[in-house]
């Protein structure tokens, strides 16, 4: 997975009354800990080579989840690349709420226009985007687990995971439909910084995206990476007990209405009615590194319109969640009566792209924060109600996935071997 252009804003709040307490013992975890503090290791998955490393955290009523798909180390086939970051908590009110925000693909644009955002209204056909890529295996990998630090007497849970020759696949927009080239990453790590100080929840998600080790183009092409940019595409899905809607820049937007296929984005924010839960406060800068020198850029940030999303490309479901399901019934782990976990773009009110339009296929580091608010009940200004969604689930912090999702393109012409496959 690569990288959220987040960049962390320091709020305040008034005095807030006592926490009301959730009581893990009422859900029958199907994890591995009961109430542990923090907690990792394996879980193994019915009838399939593949294993999920999970890490857990359990700290002042709020739960954190990280799942990560890898196999054995003796495992013949390339591992497959998923990753998928949760958490839990309540409103002032008692609601309860989860959040499921995933990568689903990587785009790679050339921003001719100089916005530094792709333009990409696919329905009009009007598209800088050039390509469409895929990640989903690796040669290795290396584990992090979790460890405590304090910082100014606030207690850190930092933890990570890392793919070691990361296989990526080009798709050309422009052109027929299929694979035009195999790419191969140094490395992809996604490391976790998570705290809380009174309300405030901050899961800090550093990305480091190795450089373009090498590149097979797999047609007569001429392809190169000089000059083009790359951009992160995220559908969301939000969990909650009560309707939820959505601002960027401090007007309504919902992904499935809108009419502006790519507008920019610095802030957007979720509520459970008229109480703010989650800031998605875009922006800041990333680091390119060229050769021995650090280069610093400005991260952009737009949200896009469902219509101007070719899911009939993508699929309307990001499927690699399907690995994690039997291990993310919400029942089991938080209790109560929750829905199945899908990322589903025509239910995502908020489809988002980080964008970096300097590129070149160079290794780019960057640390984003996502802010939850605890027991929140800040309030902020009535939304219309045309825009508040019938869905369950409201956004809290951060999830990643860091892979790319099954598609009905032809692997066969790609020359590889879906190793995915063999995990299902």
């Amino acid at each position: 997975m690569v990288t959220l252009g987040v960049l962390f804003v320091a709020l305040c709040f008034t005095a807030f009354p006592r926490f009301p307490m959730f009581d893990l013992a009422t859900a029958s975890s199907i994890l591995p800990v009961n109430d542990a503090e923090y907690a990792n290791g394996t879980i193994a998955i019915p009838d399939s080579p593949c294993l999920i490393w999970y890490d857990w955290i359990n700290v002042s009523s709020t739960q954190v989840i990280n799942y990560v798909l890898y196999t054995n180390s003796d495992y013949p086939y390339p591992t497959p690349v998923a990753n998928l970051v949760g958490q839990h908590f309540q409103l002032f009110d008692g609601t309860e709420v989860f959040v499921v925000s995933a990568l689903d693909k990587m785009e790679v644009y050339r921003d001719q226009n100089g916005d530094g955002i792709p333009q990409a209204n696919f329905t009009s056909g009007d598209s800088e985007i050039l390509y469409w890529m895929f990640i989903n295996m690796s040669d290795s990998y290396n584990i992090i687990p979790i460890q405590k630090t304090m910082e100014s007497d606030v207690p850190h849970y930092q933890w990570g995971f890392t793919y070691v020759n990361v296989y990526a696949y080009l798709e050309n927009e422009t052109g027929p439909i299929g694979i035009v080239a195999k790419l191969i990453l140094d490395h992809l790590t996604v490391s976790y910084d998570f705290s809380l100080n009174g309300n405030v929840s901050n899961l800090k998600t550093s990305f480091d995206i190795g450089k373009v080790a090498s590149i097979s183009v797999l047609d007569s092409s001429q392809l190169s990476l000089d000059g083009l940019s790359l951009a992160l595409l995220y559908p969301t899905s939000t969990y909650a007990s009560e309707p939820y809607s959505t601002y960027v820049d401090g007007q309504p937007y919902n992904s499935t209405t809108a009419n502006d296929s790519a507008v920019n984005a610095e802030v957007a924010r979720v509520a459970v009615g008229n109480t703010k839960a989650y800031d998605f406060v875009f922006g800041g800068n990333y680091t390119l590194i060229r050769g021995e020198n650090n280069e610093t850029h400005a991260t952009k940030a737009e949200v896009a319109a469902l219509s101007s999303i070719p899911t009939e490309i993508y699929g309307p479901v990001v499927w690699q969640t399907s690995f994690f399901t039997d291990e993310l019934k919400f029942h089991g782990l938080f209790g109560g009566s929750w829905s199945d976990v899908a990322i589903d773009y025509s239910a995502s009110s908020l489809i988002y792209r980080i964008c970096f339009p300097v590129w070149d296929g160079l290794q780019i580091q960057n640390d984003p924060v996502y802010v939850g608010y605890l027991f929140s009940s800040t309030e902020i200004p009535e939304i219309p109600t045309t825009i508040i969604l019938p869905l369950i689930f409201i956004a809290a912090t951060s999830l990643v996935l860091l892979f790319a999702k099954k598609r009905k393109f032809n692997f066969t012409k790609a020359k590889k071997t879906l190793s995915l496959l063999a995990c299902t």
